[in-house]
């Protein structure tokens, strides 16, 4: 008898053990599961706001029509809510990506704030949503100036500076002047689908006559597969062309959507900068 008991122990102990540990890692994985019903912030506009101003931000998402405060790092007396609703999801787009809803805020950024990230909440009666990064300017940067669909109406850049603008519909081309010199190293970069922009950048760079010189698409390693999904790394949708100007005199720089789509969720930030600043 005894020696029928002992197995039998074990197995009851191994039963038991098994069941604790589904038991405890049932446990865990609620823990880990986010409410559905969470507020969602999925892009900005702008993707930046500069320190010592007060800026105006759209940011969509999902559940924001639910949304009672937003806070900026960890406080809400820098945040105005000024309005909040529905908003459509653009067409050809998803709204795990674009948003259904939308908050519209006043941002005051405190002027001793260091550049980098700022960080952003919404808040609603199901809870707080996942932090949503701003980028935090030291000063101004320059705002896309519409009309400036094509070469005759390019806006006028400064090599060194930073565009803050959005493709606001499909097949809609914004299109920048720079000067520069013959053996001038330059990279210019988008910022946008590492923001949370729908935008799938293009850069293509123009000749006073108005002839490609040099283009630019995803960043290296976009076809990268994430571990977790194995779906594709979006972040890398965007550009960054670096060329030496083979001449002196004007160039045009055309930011596109590969897609060409556009909508309220295709912000960017396009940097234009010397690879040797002077």
């Amino acid at each position: 008898m005894i020696c029928l008991r002992k197995p039998l122990q074990s197995r009851w102990l191994v039963s038991s053990l098994c069941v604790c540990v589904v038991t405890l890692s049932s446990i865990v994985q609620s823990q880990d599961k986010k409410p559905d019903n969470l507020p969602q912030l999925l892009v900005a506009t702008p993707l930046g706001v500069s320190a010592g101003q007060t800026t105006k931000v759209v940011v969509r998402g999902k559940k924001l029509d639910e949304v009672k405060e937003v806070r900026f790092n960890g406080q809400s007396a820098p945040v105005k809510l000024l309005n909040k609703g529905k908003a459509g999801v653009p067409q050809k787009q998803e709204a795990n990506r674009a948003g259904d809803s939308q908050v519209e805020i006043e941002l005051t950024v405190p002027a001793d704030l260091k550049p980098g990230d700022g960080e952003l909440v919404a808040v609603s009666d199901a809870g707080t949503s996942e932090v949503f990064k701003l980028v935090i300017d030291a000063e101004p940067v320059v705002q896309e100036k519409e009309p400036n669909d094509g070469f005759a109406q390019s806006q006028l850049v400064e090599i060194g500076k930073v565009v803050e603008g959005t493709l606001h519909q499909g097949q809609n081309v914004d299109v920048f002047r720079i000067e520069g010199k013959a053996g001038d190293k330059l990279v210019c970069e988008v910022t946008a689908a590492r923001r949370g922009s729908v935008l799938d950048s293009l850069l293509s760079l123009y000749d006073a006559r108005q002839r490609l010189v040099a283009t630019a698409d995803d960043l290296p390693g976009s076809q990268a597969r994430t571990a977790i999904t194995g779906t594709e790394d979006l972040s890398r949708r965007d550009s960054r062309l670096e060329i030496t100007l083979p001449s002196s005199g004007v160039f045009y720089l055309a930011l596109q959507d590969a897609h060409d789509l556009g909508g309220p969720a295709h912000p960017y930030r396009l940097k234009i900068g010397r690879a040797d600043p002077r």
